[in-house]
Order: C-alpha cells, then sequence, then structure tokens
C-alpha cells in the first residue's frame, strides 16, 4: 500500500503506496489506490462520495471542496455522489489543489459548487472499538486484483493510533482494522472512513495507505485524521 494512490489499479497496486516511509499505492500507469477486500456493493447512495478522473477517491467537504490524498497527485474532475464511477451523480472540474506541508492531505477545489451534500468533518476522533465504514473502488482481492464499477462498503473497527505506527501513523490518525480477507486496497486512496449511519455519516479519515509494512493491501489501514487538520480545512474553504 505504499502511498495508496487509490486509482484504479491496472495492474492491481497495492493497497495504499506507503512512500518509502509510507509509499502511496499506486497503480502502473494511474496512481494506486486501494478498494475494498472482503465488502459489498454500497447500501446506500453516499451524496458526498467523489470518484477522481485519476482514480482516487475523495471527500466532498463543502459545495467547492473535496478532500482527498496528495499522493493522489493531481485529477482534472470528479464525479460526486454515485454509486457507478463512470456514470450518475453530477461531475465537477477542479481547477485548483491545495496540500497541507508534511501531510498527505490534500483540498481540491470545484470551479463550480457542486448541488451534492458535503459530509460533515469530525472534530475528534472515533474511540478505539468502535464501528467504522470504509467505501470505496478499487481492488477486491489481492494480489490478484479483480475491480468493480459499483462503489464497495465494509465495515470494520478503529484500532488504537498506536496499531498504524508501523505504517508511517501518528497518534492522532485514525487505524482501521483489516486482514486477507477484509481491507481497503489500491483505488481506495483518498477515499473516505466514516462513522454513523445510514444517511447521517461523519468524516473521520482520509485514506492513506497499509497501517503496517505486512503488504501493500489485506492489512490494517491507515488515514489521515480529518479532527487534527479541520482547523486548517476550515481557513482554506473558509468556513
Amino acid at each position: 500500500m505504499r502511498k495508496l494512490v487509490l486509482a484504479t489499479l491496472g495492474a492491481c497496486a497495492a493497497l495504499f503506496a506507503l512512500s518509502t516511509p509510507v509509499a502511496a499505492v499506486a497503480a502502473p500507469t494511474s496512481p494506486a489506490q486501494p478498494s475494498i477486500i472482503g465488502g459489498h456493493n454500497a447500501t446506500e447512495t453516499y451524496s458526498f462520495m467523489v470518484s477522481l478522473s485519476n482514480g482516487c477517491g475523495g471527500s466532498l467537504v463543502a459545495p467547492q471542496w473535496i478532500v482527498t490524498a496528495n499522493h493522489c497527485g493531481s485529477a482534472s474532475s470528479g464525479r460526486i455522489g454515485s454509486t457507478n464511477k463512470n456514470s450518475g451523480g453530477e461531475v465537477g472540474r477542479i481547477d485548483r489543489r491545495i496540500t497541507k506541508p508534511g501531510t498527505d492531505l490534500t483540498l481540491m477545489h470545484l470551479s463550480s459548487a457542486a448541488r451534492a451534500t458535503p459530509v460533515p468533518m469530525a472534530s475528534s476522533n472515533p474511540a478505539s472499538g468502535s464501528a467504522a465504514r470504509l467505501i470505496g473502488w478499487g481492488c477486491m482481492s489481492w494480489p490478484n486484483c479483480t475491480q468493480s464499477a459499483t462503489l464497495q462498503e465494509i465495515d470494520l473497527k478503529v484500532l488504537p493510533s498506536s496499531s498504524c505506527r508501523a505504517g508511517g501513523g501518528g497518534a492522532q490518525d485514525v487505524c482501521i482494522s483489516g486482514d486477507r480477507a477484509h481491507s481497503a486496497c489500491h483505488g481506495d486512496s483518498g477515499g473516505p472512513a466514516i462513522v454513523g449511519s445510514r444517511g447521517n455519516w461523519t468524516l473521520v479519515g482520509e485514506t492513506h495507505g497499509p497501517g503496517d509494512n505486512g503488504g501493500e493491501c489485506a492489512t490494517s489501514t491507515l488515514y489521515t485524521g480529518i479532527a487534527q487538520h479541520l482547523s486548517w480545512i476550515r481557513q482554506q474553504i473558509g468556513s
């Protein structure tokens, strides 16, 4: 999972490519993104879910702003609020990006406001042991990658942040459980970890990469914690 550029892994790049220390998962041809292993087709339409044109995922957090991973690189557009990465929802043009120095957190700006409803952002991290949902497009198996155009979801558990230290995680990042049969993978980079219930979700993390050095996919997953960067995000988006 080196830096988890969760883009469609053509040849199935690993979950997230954790660069050197935390490489990003880049696909052979485009940034690699982890998808969901062991999940199932989305049970609802997430108005805030974004499929970026470079194969990564993202979350609409304001009418003109998307949160994603820096290791995903640039994208020209994003499809918002659809369970199919190739159709439906609305497509917005991305005209600029802002990255917080020293982090894997990037904001992408839409040239015009989206009609979709943004996702609320967490002001604190979820408690260890609580449930969290991962959603994304990408590899549904590893190392033999198969993908689906339909959004996948899986409910896993929040682990202590220290459990993802080997993957480069800090004390304020979010660590999500996983194993060979249940995990994020290539094609999920930049996408969300959310908590809540149907139609009432809160963004707690942005997909960064594997939580340890045991593999690119099929392991715990490290998510950049949203709460620790909330003030910076609000400052950039003017809210």
